[in-house]
């Protein structure tokens, strides 16, 4: 139930992974665990409390909820009872579901976040995978632009500890986007195709997509013009993000939606001044035109100049997503944001923008003959118990030279020798496997000499 071409099982005695799945080793663990550790001290850091939904959903909770392209790639069937399930698309709508069925057991405002995996059967391509991670963080049951505003101080907190030095908060209104429609009177039903072609300013350019909006939108070519006018960025390249707002205040600010959506950025902006954050980490983008099936307010991403690596989070408010699962014309206002792990792996991985080293492990004691093994034993043991990672080596009747070529390879920064003379004077040679110096250490002063 999904737009994946059949494909023939592996063939038997070669084993292979699924495209789009990958088996992480130690290497990207490490990187997946700092970033996944960084998104949590920082979320909890603003409140945020951790949540879990379970990996399959009953379809219909999803269905219509994401956009004809997403439900291409849905993983979707019939488990043995013969329900209609689907795995996690996305962490956002198994929360909305858990909010709306918990509504008597939350504390509101409630701010949550989430990193769990997720499934989609789509191309793949680098930092594109059919299973990865999302981090979400939201706020659910504020209407205040206090929410948005501070989502985006602590996005760009998290995106300088990953190690990027060039990036800026990108944001708009999907309200702004339609006051341009209700301004410009296009009809209503061509919206939806007009934000498509916003969209793909950056990647087109303006006059391809000015010449979009009128052969594939239908806009006539003065209509077409003015939403380029409106929207393309090089118009406001001198301008500050309030002169943005106060010139577009006069144009779509006259309609209803452009006004509330005008007046939203400038709030966010005035909290982002209120806290200290430099205008040059953020900006009023005219141009993103992102998430129109769920989005009803401010949009944002979080983009990484140094590089062109791109937008590395997808964030906006949904006021009217949490309110379907309760019926009754219900409203439980909520913003928030998604932050792609393997994405971001990728990026500091390929960029070396971090050195976590291959292990974790701090020393390898060796085995220096089988008759020795029991002395080798009592160190690896201390040392574990003064909370020194150790590997103590597992194949006791192999050469010293290949043990410590085992370090090497590992990345273990010290090797504990531990031969005859060294039992009988209760000491070790410790080699350091950067600088290749050894030290003679009393055995009771390793842990010390070790930390």
């Amino acid at each position: 139930m999904s737009n994946l071409k059949p494909h023939k099982a592996s063939p038997r005695g070669k084993p292979q992974t699924l495209k789009g799945f990958n088996d992480w080793f130690a290497e990207d663990v490490k990187i997946r665990e700092f970033v996944i550790g960084t998104l949590k001290s920082v979320f909890e850091k603003y409140g945020y409390e951790p949540l879990e939904t379970p990996a399959l959903e009953y379809s219909e909770l999803i269905m219509g909820q994401s956009g004809e392209e997403a439900e291409k790639q849905y993983y979707r069937f019939k488990d043995q009872g013969d329900r209609d399930v689907m795995l996690k698309y996305e962490v956002m709508i198994g929360m909305c579901r858990a909010v709306a069925t918990n509504l008597d057991k939350i504390v509101f405002p409630y701010k949550r976040y989430q990193i769990q995996p997720v499934w989609r059967a789509e191309n793949t391509q680098k930092g594109r995978y059919r299973q990865f991670t999302q981090a979400d963080a939201d706020t659910i049951g504020s209407n205040s632009m206090t929410a948005d505003a501070e989502f985006i101080q602590m996005g760009l907190e998290i995106t300088a500890k990953f190690g990027f030095k060039e990036y800026l908060a990108r944001i708009s209104n999907r309200k702004f986007l339609d006051g341009i429609w209700e301004y410009l009177n296009i009809p209503k039903e061509k919206f939806y195709g007009l934000c498509m072609s916003i969209d793909k300013i950056k990647k087109i350019g303006p006059q391809k997509a000015e010449k979009e909006l009128v052969e594939k939108r239908q806009l006539t070519l003065a209509q077409a013009q003015k939403v380029m006018e409106t929207v393309n960025t090089e118009n406001y390249r001198s301008m500050n993000n309030e002169e943005i707002v106060n010139f577009l205040t006069s144009t779509i600010g006259k309609t209803k939606s452009g006004k509330e959506g005008l007046e939203e950025l400038q709030e966010i902006f005035d909290y982002l001044k209120t806290v200290g954050i430099p205008e040059n980490y953020y900006r009023f983008d005219t141009a993103i035109a992102r998430g129109l099936a769920s989005y009803t307010g401010p949009v944002w991403e979080f983009e990484v100049i140094d590089g062109g690596v791109g937008s590395i989070a997808g964030c906006g408010r949904y006021d009217d997503a949490i309110g379907k699962y309760l019926g009754g014309g219900k409203k439980v206002p909520a913003t928030g944001g998604s932050f792609g792990i393997e994405r971001i792996c990728d990026i500091l991985k390929d960029r070396k923008i971090i050195d976590l080293g291959k292990t974790n492990t701090k020393v390898l004691v060796t085995i220096f003959s089988p008759s020795l093994v029991e002395n080798s034993i009592k160190v690896a043991q201390k040392l574990r118990d003064s909370g020194i990672n150790t590997d103590l080596y597992a194949v006791p009747e192999d050469k010293l030279d290949k043990q410590i070529k085992y370090a090497d390879k590992k990345g273990i920064p010290y090797v504990v020798i531990l031969g005859p003379d060294e039992a009988a004077k209760f000491t070790v040679t410790v080699k350091n496997m950067v600088t290749g110096k050894q030290e003679i250490i009393p055995q009771e002063k390793l842990a010390d000499f070790l930390k």
